[in-house]
Order: structure tokens, then sequence, then C-alpha cells
């Protein structure tokens, strides 16, 4: 269950805005500056307006309004304030239409608490450019126990964690995944329709901004599951992943510091674990508050042309959510 009291209000017309000030290191400064065209004027004019866009829109009726929130997505468009607002909507509407894959993401949740206990995901830390290096084992997925909708909860539920720190929202990430050890059940546990709603929670709902993304030693049996996913994802995305045969290929790509142990680095990935799991845990009522925030979503969609999204699916969406009303 969600708190009572989210930690953030959501209350869109409050009758004073925090005031932000940017604290992160200078190397972020310089980031977000050559990367993002942001600084203090920019930042303020922007925040301004979109707080603005947020009290006059009928269809968002409860939405968190942080400096923090709302940079999520100014800096995911570079400051574009239109294309910022449209990202939000976009985020909210995703997240009412899919709750079993995006809400109610407790980190203490059993199912979420075994996903991450197998060690799916791992976070090594930051690089030298100031990106957040992520590390995926794929088999470590389980391909019988857990539905596609676990496993991308978990993944939303990282996202969500990792989006509340700013130097993940102005560095953005470096991915790598090892598909080695996969098996069949990793892979045919997947439907189109649950590859098309990942893949668009991950390059078109979700502010994430990506760096290099880098696999390796995906089997010939998975080949065809990865191409349909990665048909649905947007072509800048497309651009910025890279493929190799083994694993031995794509060590080179971690930088020596966060390069893990089983690699021949000096990263435990247990301790690394054990980081990830405390941030999971400091921010969980932060993620669960999320939930907290309302659209109108009969109009929303209704409106919206959601790539990868069905007119059943979005129905049944809308159904799902006027039931769990009633």
């Amino acid at each position: 269950m969600a708190p009572s009291h989210a930690p953030y209000s959501v209350n869109k017309s409050p009758k004073e805005y925090d005031e932000y000030k940017f604290t992160l290191p200078a190397l972020y400064r310089e980031l977000a500056k050559e990367e993002l065209r942001e600084d203090d004027c920019v930042r303020e004019k922007a925040l301004t307006e979109m707080r603005h866009w947020i009290a006059e829109n009928p269809y968002i009726f409860k939405c968190r309004t942080d400096a923090k929130f709302l940079l999520r997505f100014l800096r995911f468009r570079q400051f574009s304030v239109p294309m910022a607002c449209e990202a939000l909507e976009r985020y909210l509407t995703v997240r009412e239409l899919y709750p079993s894959w995006f809400k109610n993401l407790d980190c203490t949740e059993s199912t979420m608490k075994e996903i991450f206990h197998s060690g799916t995901f791992t976070l090594l830390g930051w690089d030298a450019a100031g990106r957040m290096v992520g590390f995926s084992r794929f088999s470590r997925f389980d391909g019988e126990k857990h539905s596609p909708a676990q496993d991308a909860r978990f993944m939303a539920l990282v996202m969500e964690t990792m989006l509340e720190c700013e130097e993940f929202q102005v560095g953005g990430c470096h991915v790598l995944i090892d598909f080695e050890g996969s098996t069949v059940a990793n892979f045919e546990k997947w439907s189109t329709t649950d590859l098309k709603i990942m893949m668009d929670a991950y390059s078109h709902t979700y502010p994430v901004r990506y760096a290099d993304i880098h696999s390796a030693g995906l089997p010939k049996y998975g080949s065809s599951v990865i191409d349909t996913f990665l048909s649905f994802a947007n072509p800048k995305m497309r651009e910025k992943i890279s493929c190799f045969s083994t694993a031995a290929e794509m060590e080179k790509y971690f930088e020596a510091p966060l390069k893990p142990a089983l690699y021949g680095g000096t990263v435990d990935l247990e301790l690394a674990n054990r980081a990830l799991w405390k941030r999971m845990e400091d921010q969980r009522e932060v993620v669960l508050g999320l939930d907290q925030m309302e659209i109108d979503l009969d109009y929303y969609s209704s409106r919206w042309n959601f790539e990868g999204t069905t007119p059943d699916e979005i129905a049944a969406g809308a159904m799902f959510k006027r039931l769990t009303m009633n």
C-alpha cells in the first residue's frame, strides 16, 4: 500500500513552491550547461513556466511540482518547456494505463526482493564523465518463476529510485548487459505486447538520459526476441546500442575502478548491490508517493497516440482505473 502521507505534496497549485539551489559538484554544473543548456536563469524560468502550465491544466488533478521532480523532465528535454510538459503527460498517462507494471513499486515486496537478490541489476558507481554505470546479468532474471510484468516492475523501481538522484538526471547512464548463461525460458516468456510496454517505458516514458548501451553474449535463440524489443525503441536509443559476441569483448567498456571482479576487476557485486538496496530503502516512500498523482485518464487515453499501445490496451487500462476507483 502507498503511504498515507507522500513525502512530496501532490497539490498542483501550492501557495508557494520550494526554492531550488544547485548543490551538485562542479562536474555536473558543467555537464548541465554543455549538454542540457541549463544554468540558474534558464532553470528558474523553466520551472516557473512548467508549474504554471500544470496549475492551469484541467486534466491533471494532482501532481508533484517540487523542483527535483519537474527537473526530471526539463533536463530530459534540454529545458524545452513544451517538450518537458509533453514528457510529463506521457509519463503520468502510461503509469495509469499500466498500473500493474508501473505503480505500487515497493522494494519491500517479496517478489521485488527476490529479483533484486538474484543479482539481476547492479549499480557499479559513477564514471569519470559523471554517468551512472549500471550492469545487468540477464540470466539472473528467472525465466519461469517471475512474469514479464514482475521483471518490468523491478526495473521500473530502479528507474524511479535513480530519477530522484540529480546526478542521474544530469549525467544520465551507461548500461552494460551480459546475456551469457541465459536460457530459452528467459526469452520465450515475453510476448510482443510485453516487449512493447517495456520498451515504451525505457525509451519513451521514463525521462532517462542514456549514454552508451553495451551488450554481449546474446544466444541465437534470444535474437528474435531482442530484435523485436529494439524495434520499439526510438531511433536515438538504437544508435547508442552496441552488441558483442562475448562478454570478454565488452570488458574494455568497464572503467577500471568500476570493473566487476568476475571480469578481473575489483568491484564486489555483493557490496555494490547493498549500496543500491540502501538507496531503494531510502527512497521507498518517495517512490510510493508518486502513486498519489492523478490525471483524467479518459481524456489522455483518448487523445494520446501511444507508440506500441493498441486501442484495446488503452481501453483495458482505462477500465482498470475506473474499477479501482469504484
